[in-house]
């Protein structure tokens, strides 16, 4: 059981995806833009292909940065290339090996380009690394260092058409440990790799910046490279991602999935990310099932009046005030029409000015000082009681859970916006 299609490196960038995936396009000959993927004007995912190689980069956010331990090894066939490849990769960045001879290579370097990702830039043969121009390099260091060649076997073991190319191993008074891995060339699907073990101590090692995507034809190989990569040490995470019992993180994607996800049929495409953003493995099946509808309750005493706490509720000039759910979003404009069959929208926006969408719905109930029933956009339900006794205002907010994220970040994230309310209309007025 393996699959015989490309395995896609795939960058996590902290919104920079499109600015990076045009500079790289400039950087090597036959390059393009294949797809955009957005949510509103914001840029999800970007598709691109360097020289007939496939990548995909995504706006992740600021959880992972790239180093040096997945870098992708160039081969340039002239000394022209290879200096122009190297100048517009260094420009900005940081070189840890300079562009000079080495036994291997009359030129070779070693650099993190301006957005951090790595490449190692070689002039020789392209029929030395299977006739690649981009070969992904592991550099087994920090809490993997000395597992170089395990994992050479390890891989080789897992997907078909592979073989083990070269292993080169640390001698008796070289820089490395005896027994290492100096460098290891090996296939998957006729694609090739490489690995390294570091000789020097240093601690960054594999993270999710750098994933490598592994499509699959049916529920039978995605099961099947999930157990395999997760087995021994490595673990699961959300939306097809894993991690191996190496620290490397792969993707393991039916055909199925991005299929569905660009459905014209926005319903169709709307249930599959749903179905996805609860998965940890793909199950293709439920891809194409409506998710079930679950209820979450937040609730706070607010010490105010009911009048004041109703005014301070409903008014656009307060909703802008307390609206948000940390102190790196505001809420810049709010426009509410309170009466049944009424609408409102806030404008829900990042601070730095990187991510903004609108928040809105039709009033189905309103009762002045007792309940508001609203309709959010996209067709979940909310609604709101206030009850004042001895000890202040009780609000109790349910709501309809999106499908996109954990419901315990839905509930804090709402539980924030309600704890934001009560401490504005207890402070100010």
């Amino acid at each position: 059981m393996a699959t015989t299609k490309k395995i896609t490196p795939f960058l996590w960038f902290d919104n920079q995806a499109a600015e990076a995936a045009n500079f790289y396009t400039t950087v090597f000959n036959n390059s393009k833009i294949n797809n955009t993927v957005r949510n509103g004007e914001a840029v999800m995912v970007v598709d691109f292909s360097l020289d007939g190689q496939a990548f995909s980069a995504l706006n992740g956010g600021p959880q992972f940065k790239f180093n040096p331990s997945v870098s992708f090894y160039v081969v340039c066939e002239t000394a022209a290339e290879t200096d122009s490849v190297w100048q517009k990769l260094s420009e900005g960045g940081f070189i840890m090996m300079p562009l000079e001879r080495q036994d291997w290579s009359e030129k070779y370097g070693f650099l993190q380009d301006r957005f951090g990702v790595a490449w190692q830039i070689s002039m020789g043969r392209l029929e030395d690394v299977g006739h690649q121009k981009f070969t992904p390099s592991l550099l087994f260091t920090g809490p993997a260092a000395g597992r170089g060649e395990e994992a050479v076997r390890f891989y080789t073991s897992l997907f078909a058409d592979s073989a083990i190319n070269g292993i080169l191993h640390y001698g008796a008074g070289e820089e490395g440990p005896e027994g290492t891995v100096k460098h290891a060339q090996f296939s998957l699907n006729h694609q090739t790799f490489m690995v390294m073990d570091n000789p020097m101590d240093q601690t960054f090692t594999f993270n999710e910046a750098v994933s490598f995507v592994v499509p699959c034809d049916t529920q039978a190989e995605v099961d099947y490279f999930w157990d395999k990569l997760t087995a021994e040490g490595g673990a699961e995470s959300q939306c097809g991602w894993l991690k191996d019992k190496f620290g490397v993180s792969w993707q393991i994607i039916p055909d199925a999935l991005p299929r569905l996800l660009a459905d014209p049929d926005p319903v169709k495409a709307q249930t599959a990310m749903a179905a996805m953003m609860q998965m940890r493995k793909i199950e293709i099946d439920k891809l194409t099932r409506a998710p079930e509808k679950t209820a979450i309750t937040v609730e706070t005493i607010v010490e105010a009046p009911m009048e004041k706490v109703w005014k301070y509720w409903s008014g656009p000039e307060h909703i802008t005030q307390w609206n948000n759910a940390s102190d790196d979003w505001h809420t810049p404009k709010a426009v509410n029409d309170l009466r049944t069959g009424g609408r409102f929208v806030y404008t829900m926006a990042a601070k730095d000015g990187s991510f903004s969408f609108d928040f809105g719905g039709t009033y189905d109930e309103v009762v002045e000082h007792q309940r508001i029933a609203y309709t959010i956009a996209d067709g979940r339900k909310v609604a709101i009681t206030f009850r004042e006794n001895s000890d202040g205002v009780h609000i109790t907010e349910t709501f309809d859970a999106e499908n996109m994220n954990p419901h315990d970040m839905q509930r804090d994230g709402w539980q924030a916006i309600l704890d934001n309310f009560k401490k504005y209309t207890e402070t100010y007025g």
